[in-house]
């Protein structure tokens, strides 16, 4: 029995050591995903009751192409805030080092709502060191993990395939930095600005800067503005070659201080914005490039006796504009719009 039973023994041991297991290859980069969605991971800007300190404050200034801001607060903790009144889903965050060929892909968003902002370490720094850039090659962050980044060394960009990213990203086109002012520090009744500007007049505005910047972006509205007879304030009537010019200078203006009006509809002129609050609330529903484009005729140098403004005989830039305007609101082509405003109560 001992001689039949040993050599099965040893054909099952050669057997077993014939079935060699592969090596575990090393698991591919992802990019890890985020949400800043709640309070538990964020907070809210432009809350009501908050100070005209921090409504106001030059940190929350902002480039209008870059309404999906992550800025570097210091080596390792950046700030994402989403200045848009809506939320924004499936964005990806590209981190730009001096020095690296390509933007990194940092990390995705799930879901930021409207108007959140919040500090985070960079996910190196607590997690995986290795990261894709734009082309999906890897790339390594390890020696950032200890000392994180310089500041000045870093740049941030956000892309994304949703239709609202698609119409954020047209934005870039436009050299627009905002920041929210309040024009009256001294509560002067006898001038025409709001005293006190409050949370609401900030929210509603950041969408209606949106949606008039995704207007001005639109080679619609360039044709239009340059086939309309505009005069200047001469009243003569402008050249093709100078109306063009001057909507190259509404897409340049950098600064523009956003205020709130009283008494009047909008007071314009410099980088200074000034919208009454029948305005900030009816740009979902309504046309108003007769104020706001007047407005922007003052801040590129015209006066009212140019048709930049005020019409002339039914014509002018304002008519040009606002036939877009009506055509993207009828078609619901803006990006802010009514159904996905965060805040109902605004409106």
């Amino acid at each position: 029995m001992k001689k039949i039973i040993l050599p099965f023994v040893l054909i099952l041991f050669f057997s077993c050591k014939k079935d060699k297991i592969s090596p575990i290859g090393p698991a591919p980069v992802t990019t890890v995903e985020l949400k800043f969605d709640n309070d538990s991971n964020s907070s809210l800007m432009f809350k009501d009751g908050e100070s005209m300190e921090l409504l106001t404050s030059e940190s929350r200034r902002y480039e209008i192409g870059k309404v999906l801001r992550v800025k570097a607060v210091n080596a390792t903790t950046i700030e994402v805030a989403n200045f848009a009144p809506v939320d924004i889903v499936d964005a990806t965050i590209l981190l730009t080092i001096e020095g690296q060929p390509k933007p990194i892909k940092l990390f995705k968003i799930g879901k930021i709502r409207a108007h959140a902002v919040q500090e985070i370490k960079y996910p190196f720094i607590e997690g995986d060191t290795k990261f894709l850039n734009s082309e999906d090659q890897e790339v390594d962050l390890a020696q950032y993990k200890t000392t994180g980044i310089p500041v000045n060394k870093v740049s941030f960009d956000f892309t994304g395939n949703t239709d609202l990213i698609k119409s954020l990203k047209l934005l870039a086109k436009l050299k627009w930095k905002i920041k929210y002012h309040d024009f009256d520090g001294n509560d002067d009744p006898n001038n025409n600005w709001k005293e006190n500007i409050d949370a609401k007049d900030v929210r509603r505005f950041t969408g209606l800067i949106i949606n008039l910047a995704y207007l001005f972006q639109s080679d619609a509205t360039k044709t239009q503005f340059v086939a309309e007879p505009i005069t200047d304030n001469n009243k003569v009537l402008l050249t093709t070659e100078q109306k063009e010019a001057d909507f190259k200078k509404i897409i340049d203006m950098s600064t523009i201080n956003c205020g709130v009006v009283v008494n009047v509809s909008g007071l314009g002129g410099g980088s200074t914005f000034g919208l009454a609050n029948h305005v900030l609330r009816d740009y979902l529903t309504m046309d108003i490039c007769s104020i706001a484009v007047h407005e922007i005729g003052h801040m590129i140098g015209y006066s009212h006796d140019s048709s930049m403004t005020y019409t002339t005989n039914n014509r002018g830039a304002v008519v040009a504009t606002g036939n877009v305007y009506k055509d993207m609101l009828a078609k619901k082509q803006f990006p802010i719009k009514t159904s996905s405003y965060y805040k109902p109560t605004d409106l």
